[in-house]
């Protein structure tokens, strides 16, 4: 009874760990793969290698990755260049600090916007309105890719894309 017990409290410790992102096993975790959506905000995403190249979204992929010690990390597009909708989605397995990111990248309190679950900062400048939605297991960044999206556009995607890859 009592071996029964400890194992049975090693595997529910060993699935929290998993899939809450905690512990030993929370390097399982970011090391699994993940899936983007074929659509999302009613967008397709996009496969022409030209496009992606163009856009240099496998190029970013790899370098996020390497900097995250080897995290899963997909870097997608949806939309298309000529439309008046483009958005940018970066998922990553793991925890990002976005409190930090967000402080780090100088926006003031007046241009941060909770959106749904996502925290989101107006286009600033040259920099195009971002949201971020995060966990322990799973961190994603949205972004307008185009001018006129604003950060209800960018959340509303933030948090579909973090819904459909969790």
């Amino acid at each position: 009874m009592t071996v029964g017990g400890v194992v049975l409290v090693l595997l529910l410790l060993a699935g929290f760990g998993y899939f809450g992102g905690f512990g030993p096993l929370s390097r399982l975790n970011t090391a699994r793969g993940i899936t983007p959506p074929a659509k999302l905000a009613g967008l397709e995403r996009i496969t022409d290698p030209d496009i992606r190249g163009q856009l240099q979204l496998d190029q970013t992929r790899q370098a996020l990755s390497r900097i995250n010690d080897g995290k899963q990390v997909t870097v997608e597009a949806y939309g298309n260049l000529d439309g008046k909708r483009l958005f940018v989605l970066i998922a990553l397995r793991g925890k990002v600090d976005i409190d930090k990111t967000i402080k780090d990248s100088g926006a003031t309190p007046d241009k941060v916007k909770t959106v749904g679950k996502s925290t989101c900062v107006e286009s600033i400048g040259n920099l195009p309105a971002q949201c971020y939605r995060g966990s322990q297991r799973l961190t994603v960044i949205a972004q307008a890719a185009n001018d006129g999206a604003t950060v209800d556009d960018v959340g509303a995607v933030s948090n579909e894309a973090f819904d459909a890859m969790k």
